[in-house]
């Protein structure tokens, strides 16, 4: 049995490293993202999605561990796939990804848009995106698959010869390690003779808080976890500062900006007798969007643990559960797109993301591999995060959703 594998959406996030300062810096203009209907749409599918997949992930995480996923790279990977997807294949990913009543070609041209705002519009973040599709010499692909990717994703396309594995294990991984910036080295462990393709795509995302928390500030403070042992843990501080705030019966909500506050980082802190999980059980489109517009100007002293994990996972299975399933199913499924057979189907889809939080701002990776095979109350004057939270980085203009995560243990590391 043959097998396609195409590897997709990395996702990575660092800090700008500068020193603190009160000086303002002119690193040049600041613009407003004003996105089409069909752009707007593709946000509100990829959120929708984004939570869902959160709340699936969720359910059957280990008790006590951390967790983060990154919704627009699960959503561009299998945009990309989606290209090749035909018959009821195609209507459940539209249907799983909220892309129903759209068309191929308007959300591959949404996403183009979207992509080319996001990378452009606040100098003090720096943001790439970057696309390629890596196949075996002597695999015939489909020329509308190839060019449709090169015109709305950018992908660099090469045939390479599989034969041999070392050329291209380093080729390959040697890409998605200079796209990333050395944080990703590796995305492929081994060429089978069954791979014919790779669809790689890779974002760098590189920004600092705008209020920063002073290093000498930082020391080791209780963080109670949900099992309710205390911990010691590396906990940030920052003065009294104008920042929005919100409160609900279950949780405070705190956001916290980068660079020319185009982007932020949100902290869902649940109340007393509540939880992470009940929030996330919450999340949903309407609810969350309520949150935003009642947040507003608090000032507040913020303490925040330090924290770096990793977390991976395969997402068959919460993909089957929200209703993709012929995708996975050989003899069902329909990537007759791709090429001329009928044998193609998604054997996994494996989603791996980094975060780092600390004084100067976010560190975030994420990698998104696709195998197709062939076979309010007031606020308290201090907003203190010593418990397990919720947190999401978004970019506030469009209100796409990068990344989405929980900490339930700051020192662990997985």
């Amino acid at each position: 049995m043959k097998t396609i594998i195409l590897f997709l959406s990395m996702l990575l996030a660092s800090p700008l490293l500068k020193s603190c300062s009160n000086s303002v810096i002119d690193e040049g203009e600041v613009t407003d993202i004003e996105l089409d209907l069909k752009s707007e749409q593709i946000v509100e599918a990829d959120n929708a999605f984004g939570l869902e997949l959160l709340r699936e992930v969720n359910a059957e995480l280990d008790e006590g561990k951390n967790l983060m996923i990154s919704p627009l790279s699960v959503s561009l990977a299998l945009a990309m796939v989606y290209n090749g997807a035909d018959g009821d294949t195609k209507t459940q990913m539209e249907m799983v990804l909220h892309k129903a009543g759209l068309t191929s070609k308007q959300i591959n041209q949404a996403y183009k848009t979207l992509v080319a705002a996001l990378g452009s519009h606040d100098p003090k973040v720096e943001l790439s995106i970057a696309n390629a599709i890596f196949h075996r010499d002597d695999f015939s692909v489909k020329p509308d698959f190839i060019s449709t990717n090169q015109d709305y994703y950018d992908a660099e396309v090469e045939a390479l010869n599989f034969g041999n594995e070392d050329a291209t294990l380093n080729w390959v991984n040697g890409w998605v390690k200079d796209k990333t910036r050395d944080k990703i080295d590796k995305i492929i462990e081994q060429v089978s003779e069954y791979d014919i393709m790779y669809l790689i795509n890779a974002i760098y995302f590189n920004g600092k808080w705008t209020y920063q928390f002073k290093k000498g500030d930082t020391s080791d403070r209780p963080f109670y976890t949900g099992n309710g042992a205390e911990l010691q843990v590396p906990t940030m501080m920052l003065e009294p500062t104008t920042l929005h705030y919100t409160s609900t019966s279950t949780f405070e909500l705190l956001e916290l900006p980068y660079g020319s506050e185009k982007y932020s980082m949100l902290l869902f802190l649940p109340k007393a007798d509540h939880s992470t999980n009940e929030v996330i059980d919450n999340m949903n489109p309407s609810a969350l969007n309520g949150w935003l517009e009642n947040m507003h100007e608090s000032n507040l002293k913020v303490y925040l643990p330090k924290f770096e994990f990793e977390y991976d996972n395969s997402l068959v299975d919460n993909l089957k559960s929200l209703g993709m399933t012929n995708a996975f199913a050989p003899g069902l499924s329909d990537f007759s797109g791709i090429a001329d057979r009928s044998d193609l189907f998604i054997s996994e889809v494996k989603h791996k993301t980094f975060v780092k939080v600390d004084e100067e701002g976010t560190e975030a990776a994420a990698a998104t591999g696709v195998t197709v095979g062939v076979t309010s109350v007031g606020p308290e004057p201090v907003f203190r995060v010593d418990r397990p939270f919720v947190f999401a980085i978004r970019e506030k203009d469009t209100n796409a959703f990068l990344f989405l995560g929980k900490v339930n243990n700051p020192l662990l590391h997985e």
